[in-house]
């Protein structure tokens, strides 16, 4: 199993000439091929603090965006659920404690397909998994539980989101600029201090970036590696208040 964490970007990056879709295409095709890729998505939230996990036979693309130029909704990827997977992942969670359910109503939003587009055009099995509103160390431990029920499997957990994710800036046209948390992330990402990765939140830079998600995808795939190592794959600010962060994790 190889784990990463991959910034999805606005649906723009869809019609504009943007670097990061070829990032994207290029690291896919190093990855090379998996037979499922476990994603957890920061647009697949539930607030009923349980974990949803899609058990349907296909995952349907869901163009989760409003008011964007029409050519956007041209696009769309959808993907054949890992269905025997996602039930073991359910299972395993409920085993160890977990608030874990199966679900049938979501499917592959843009936080989703966007990335697994451009790095798997061919096609590719997914599984999807929501974030909650519960700690960091309850996403670990789910990552926990993916990593125990695809132990010697031929797969890829993705958490995508951006580490920050202020809107309103960009709406604003601020000026583009890394933030002091994105500065702090990537140097304990370099580093290997990924426990110290957990005191970030609350901090005041933390606060001030607002990361997407609330980095819960992020939390699940360090539960899911428990990496020694990461390697930055990219990293850029296209916009005042959103940045874009792309990471591979070694255990």
């Amino acid at each position: 199993m190889k784990g990463i964490f991959v910034s999805h970007g606005s649906p723009m990056i869809l019609v504009e000439n943007d670097p990061w879709k070829d990032m994207l295409k290029k690291w896919g095709q190093k990855l090379g091929k998996f037979d499922t890729v476990v994603v957890i998505s920061p647009h697949f939230f539930n607030w009923s603090s349980s974990f949803l996990v899609e058990i349907q036979p296909k995952l349907e693309c869901i163009q989760d965006y409003y008011g964007f130029p029409d050519e956007l909704y041209k696009y769309c990827y959808s993907a054949e659920n890992d269905v025997e997977l996602a039930r073991s992942i359910v299972i395993e969670g409920q085993k160890r404690g977990l608030p874990v359910k199966e679900d049938n109503k979501w499917g592959l939003d843009h936080g989703a397909w966007i990335p697994l587009m451009y790095m798997f055009p061919d096609g590719v099995k997914a599984v999807a998994i929501s974030i909650t509103d519960l700690s960091a160390e309850i996403h670990f431990r789910l990552g926990e539980v993916i990593s125990e029920v695809t132990k010697n499997k031929n797969v890829l957990i993705m958490g995508t989101g951006s580490p920050t994710h202020r809107l309103e800036l960009m709406y604003l046209n601020a000026k583009p600029k890394q933030t002091k948390f994105d500065q702090i992330l990537i140097e304990k990402l370099e580093k290997g201090e990924f426990s110290s990765i957990f005191n970030l939140e609350g901090t005041k830079e933390w606060e001030i970036a607002q990361p997407e998600g609330m980095l819960r995808p992020l939390f699940t795939v360090l539960g899911a590696i428990k990496p020694k190592k990461a390697n930055i794959i990219g990293y850029e600010v296209p916009y005042g208040g959103v940045s874009m962060l792309a990471v591979e994790f070694y255990s």
